[in-house]
């Protein structure tokens, strides 16, 4: 089973969500961690999120359109058990990624 509910995991705490426009830019122009495809490309929201509201931007991954779908039709734990996703380690290091490289 995949460890994105494990106590802790982000989904369980409730955090106000970050808006960075620069951040979902930098997501948007990986290739989608799913399939390779280098167009069309998503930032995916994980984590907690409230009615008409989305979880921070800094719990995005980059996936396609039709990945994107099918996240949203599979939900965040079977996604990731399908395409053997680490969640949050792959958000982790893109955040560090991101932070050393591109936002100094």
């Amino acid at each position: 089973m995949s460890d994105i509910l494990t106590i802790n995991s982000p989904l369980l705490r409730w955090e106000k969500p970050i808006r960075d426009p620069w951040y979902k830019r930098f997501i948007r122009r990986l290739p989608c961690l799913c399939c390779g495809r280098a167009w069309g490309i998503e930032a995916a929201h994980f984590g907690p999120h409230g009615v008409g509201q989305k979880a921070s931007d800094l719990h995005t991954l980059p996936l396609c359109h039709l990945c994107h779908r099918l996240y949203h039709k599979l939900g965040p734990v079977r996604f990731a058990e399908v395409h053997r996703l680490d969640v949050w380690g792959t958000i982790a290091k893109l955040n560090q990624f991101y932070r050393e490289k591109l936002a100094a």
